[in-house]
């Protein structure tokens, strides 16, 4: 039989390997991509924003032998500007080394090169101290303010009703703007303008807030204005420094539990009588937004004028579950504070059986 003739398969050629396409970048993509990254570092150093404060302006006084060093490190921490190393490197190609004494005011935006070239040619301003007392009432807060400075209170009292300028200032309202006022020393020009002056106090203001006050507020979970009005209302419930707390404790526990304050002052205040001595239902049922017996939360704006240790006393309230406090009646400045309400009605029959032996009225 015959063999079976086996014919060989062609063989097939294996295909090479596709080569990969390398992707080289040109070299001058590269030069233009090093350029821009030049460009943004000149731009950010120089002209980029490198202010942080919520005011319109700032206003740094540089007293004499300050350098650069102690200015850039002032200002960052005061969180005025941002980046205290692009500052003193702007200074540096500048040669800005020596500074003229004086006040000088920086606008909110400004970029290293312009702060750097105000403070180191602008005029020098003549200033002075002036010393505002501690009122409670606004009105005369204000007019004591501009008869310090020399400026014409009318002129100041039509600024503060501006919506538009008082919110430059840093998002202040035609009432939350008396939150910029307090008692106390300040350096202003001799020769301010009311603009100036209003920038000046708002700066001062936002100086107050530090990093430990602002860590407060967030526990509290309520703005720095809230916090000076929630003070405003406390500071005109009692002279009594000892009881600020436990009475802000009162405030913020109504606060939380959605609450109306109810608050006394804050009627009066809606009803332009301050100076009353006792609160009838005229005064609680007034429409107002200031009147907290008819509206939640706070006001608008502070009921009068808050120092500084009012703030702290407000930022470190009691906690405690009272809910209730009423004036004992007897003058001391003092009060009784209550969990319930019928223990706070006891406390307020006390309160005007007290009134009543002294024949205190209205």
């Amino acid at each position: 039989m015959a063999k079976k003739r086996i014919i060989p398969k062609p063989k097939v050629k294996k295909a090479a390997p596709k080569k990969s396409k390398s992707f080289t970048v040109p070299m001058q993509v590269w030069f233009y991509l090093a350029g821009f990254v030049l460009l943004f570092i000149c731009w950010y150093i120089t002209v980029a924003s490198n202010t942080a404060f919520r005011s319109s302006a700032y206003y740094v006084y540089i007293s004499r032998g300050t350098d650069i060093e102690e200015l850039s490190d002032t200002l960052v921490e005061r969180k005025i500007i941002k980046s205290g190393m692009t500052f003193r490197w702007m200074a540096s190609m500048m040669h800005v080394e020596t500074l003229r004494p004086g006040m000088y005011r920086i606008g909110k935006g400004w970029g290293n090169y312009r702060m750097l070239d105000f403070i180191d040619d602008a005029e020098i301003r003549a200033s002075q101290l002036i010393d505002l007392a501690e009122y409670r009432s606004r009105k005369r807060t204000i007019k004591e303010l501009c008869k310090l400075t020399n400026i014409n209170e009318n002129d100041f009292v039509e600024l503060l009703k501006d919506e538009d300028e008082v919110d430059d200032l840093g998002g202040f309202t035609t009432e939350s703007v008396y939150c910029i006022f307090r008692p106390g020393r300040y350096r202003v020009y001799k020769s301010s303008t009311p603009k100036e002056v209003l920038e000046y106090m708002a700066c001062q203001y936002t100086q107050l807030w530090n990093d430990e006050r602002r860590a407060a507020c967030k526990r509290l979970d309520l703005t720095e204005d809230e916090i000076v009005i929630l003070g405003s209302i406390v500071y005109s419930e009692t002279k009594q420094r000892s009881e600020m707390p436990t009475i802000s404790g009162v405030y913020i526990n109504r606060l939380q539990n959605n609450m109306k304050l109810e608050s006394d002052p804050t009627a009066l205040f809606a009803n332009n009588s301050m100076d009353s001595k006792r609160v009838s239902n005229k005064h609680i049922s007034i429409e107002s937004d200031y009147n907290t017996y008819r509206r939640k939360g706070l006001p608008p704006g502070p009921i009068c004028i808050v120092p500084e240790f009012v703030i702290d006393e407000v930022l470190k309230y009691d906690e405690h579950k009272y809910y209730y406090f009423c004036a004992k009646g007897d003058k001391s400045g003092c009060h009784n504070f209550a969990t319930t309400y019928d223990e706070h009605l006891q406390n307020a029959k006390k309160y005007r059986s007290g009134l009543d032996k002294k024949k205190i009225y209205k």
